[in-house]
């Protein structure tokens, strides 16, 4: 029996509401994301506007050496007054993305689904197993999608903005590798010190040699040694105090493969000794989730795909943000056909940035 265009439409729209709504995960994806799914999870929303989205940051409370230090007087000594005027904006600007899918009537066809499509006309009583082949074929359509959607802003999310100058600049653009030179949300990271993160990489290692200033905000990229406890848990350990030096605190790790083997294998050769002693008869050898300060170290496929097994992101996820426009986000549309051919689109548009409130609470460390 025929449907119509509309119905066809209709089980599209169920279908696709079915798989966009399933959780922020996207159930069905093949590969683990998960940073993506902790911003999602702790995302917030902003309204529509012109504008950028705009944060207020502050990291200088005097006037320059200006009658802004404290001093001793007596009796009736002149003293003095200053105005701090140190408030700045870091702007960051939002992007649109969008991804669809197209199907041919001839698809249908194949699958033994002939449409309507004349005036609007509707055609009902359709059986169970009509409705079963459109939904099944459809779905194979939807998981490629949905699987591409989320591949594709989970990419975003760890870029540097370059890729794609249209598209959101994402956790590259924030925590870099050298964050002592260029601009985080239009303020510059060079005038204004405490407007950087925390890197231990080559990098930085490069900055450090030519501005020794600069060691104050990290250095080079640790070499992993199961000596004296394991140099990379005492680069953790030292970096964990800077950290949260300044009121943040990290509360995400999201690792390569090769950065937790090097972790692990500090471990093993250390060992951690509890109630029950070392281990010992019949136990299991693995390592379990490796935590520092309540922080799950997490490994995160993604970075092996982008040849970054050795690296590892600490971030403090309540300073590092995914921000959705109000409504405009995982947006399902259903553009109509073209008058000349017989084909179905569907597609997903989302609205949003990556913003940054404070920096130095997040460190990105590589090892060599």
């Amino acid at each position: 029996m025929a449907f119509s265009a509309g119905e066809i439409a209709n089980i599209a729209n169920a279908a696709l509401d079915y798989y966009l709504n399933k959780g922020d995960t996207f159930k069905q994806s093949l590969q683990k994301r998960p940073f993506w799914d902790a911003l999602e999870s702790k995302a917030k929303t902003f309204p529509g506007g012109k504008g950028d989205i705009s944060l207020a940051v502050e990291g200088d409370f005097g006037a320059g050496g200006t009658n802004d230090s404290i001093k001793g007087y007596t009796h009736d000594d002149k003293v003095n007054f200053f105005t701090p005027a140190n408030i700045k904006r870091a702007n960051f600007t939002w992007r649109e993305h969008h991804i669809g899918l197209t199907m041919t009537h001839t698809e249908l066809k194949i699958d033994g689904i002939s449409v309507v499509d004349t005036n609007g006309e509707r055609t009902s009583n359709h059986s169970q197993r009509e409705l079963t082949v459109l939904v099944n074929l459809l779905e194979d359509k939807l998981f490629a999608l949905g699987e591409q959607y989320a591949r594709g802003m989970n990419t975003l999310a760890y870029g540097d903005g370059t890729a794609d100058p249209k598209a959101l600049a994402g956790l590259g653009a924030l925590v870099r590798p050298n964050p002592a030179a260029g601009t985080v949300g239009g303020l510059d990271s060079v005038a204004n010190k405490w407007w950087r993160n925390r890197a231990r990489t080559a990098a930085y290692s490069t900055a450090v040699t030519a501005t020794p200033a600069l060691a104050g905000h990290g250095g080079d990229a640790v070499t992993s040694n199961v000596a004296d406890g394991g140099a990379l848990a005492q680069v953790l350990q030292f970096e964990y105090r800077q950290l949260t030096r300044y009121g943040g605190k990290p509360t995400a790790a999201f690792c390569g493969s090769a950065f937790l083997d090097a972790l692990e294998k500090e471990l093993r050769a250390n060992g951690i000794y509890s109630q029950t002693g070392f281990a010992s008869g019949s136990t299991d050898i693995s390592v379990g989730k490796l935590n520092f300060m309540g922080t799950e170290f997490q490994y995160d496929p993604t970075l092996d795909d982008l040849n970054l097994s050795k690296r590892c992101y600490w971030l403090d996820m309540k300073n590092i943000k995914l921000m959705k426009m109000d409504n405009e986000w995982r947006k399902d549309h259903t553009p109509a056909r073209p008058a000349d051919q017989f084909i179905l689109y569907r597609s997903i548009t989302s609205t949003g940035a990556m913003v940054a409130q404070q920096l130095n609470s997040s460190l990105v460390i590589d090892i060599k």
